[in-house]
């Protein structure tokens, strides 16, 4: 049976990327891997820092002066943070957790300070840098500001974006680097925002959760590499005829896939055990 959280997650899902509630649908993924949960609780938390960021930023002018009004309030008086120390706790990518402890992963910490922002009307965005993710500040008067709350706010330059983009690209031209700085939208995080929890998951061998997000991400956007995993996971918990038809169909999807001979492999010994099993 479909939790309550799986069912408003596939509604959200469902919505043009521009009708996306990010912090609802971050929420949902917290509520259902937690089994518990408040969204509107935590929505209304939200509500009531972008109400308190209103009377400080009032009255203040340029993108400098209004982020470090809202950087002040979050990271001096809140003392939000990232959590260095276990970086890899799932809780990090529960939004109502982060909320309630002030500390997460660099995306979450930025999906906070955007809810805020746009709340506010600010001209804020999403920066998906490979390996990191930060807050954009559109200012066409001062130039952009490039915020990173997992660092409590510190700002960076554009080209230290440029070198984070560098240092994971192979071939980092012009055309890559504007494609990476593009704002990513709410669908492209909330599959950022799995991912980290795939992986974490995965690392604990807590692979019904690992394989329940890749669920979530094939219901918001498919792909081939998600669908391959969904098998895989399937294999490792013993759903052996589901695992089969998404190996088999991830076979057919990406015939030149450089991992294509293993999961043949994998398949026929599925197909070998199925057999044997019936």
């Amino acid at each position: 049976m479909t939790s309550p959280a799986r069912r408003r997650f596939r509604a959200i899902a469902r919505l043009p990327d521009d009708q996306i509630n990010l912090a609802e649908a971050a929420l949902c993924i917290a509520w259902e891997d937690q089994g518990d949960g408040n969204p509107l609780a935590s929505l209304r938390i939200i509500d009531a820092m972008a109400a308190a960021v209103r009377e400080r930023i009032t009255g203040r002018q340029g993108g400098r002066a209004i982020v470090a009004a809202l950087n002040t309030y979050l990271f001096e008086e809140l003392e939000f943070r990232g959590n260095y120390w276990n970086y890899n706790d799932p809780a990090n990518s529960f939004l109502d957790q982060v909320i309630a402890r002030r500390v997460g992963l660099p995306i979450l910490l930025s999906v906070l300070y955007l809810e805020i922002g746009w709340r506010l009307r600010l001209p804020v965005v999403g920066l998906a840098l490979p390996g990191h993710f930060l807050v954009r500040y559109i200012d066409s008067q001062e130039g952009d500001l490039y915020i990173d709350p997992f660092n409590r706010g510190r700002l960076w330059s554009y080209a230290e974006c440029q070198r984070q983009i560098v240092a994971f690209a192979s071939t980092a031209n012009p055309a890559l680097i504007r494609q990476i700085m593009a704002p990513p939208s709410p669908r492209s995080i909330l599959i950022r925002i799995l991912r980290n929890l795939k992986s974490a998951y995965i690392q604990r061998e807590q692979f019904e959760r690992a394989l329940a997000t890749v669920e979530r991400i094939l219901i918001l956007a498919f792909d081939a590499g998600e669908l391959r995993d969904r098998g895989l996971l399937r294999a490792r918990i013993g759903q052996w005829s589901g695992a089969l038809a998404d190996l088999e169909r991830y076979a057919h999807l990406a015939p030149q896939a450089s991992d294509l001979e293993a999961i043949r492999h994998q398949a026929q010994t599925l197909a070998d055990a199925l057999v044997q099993y019936n």
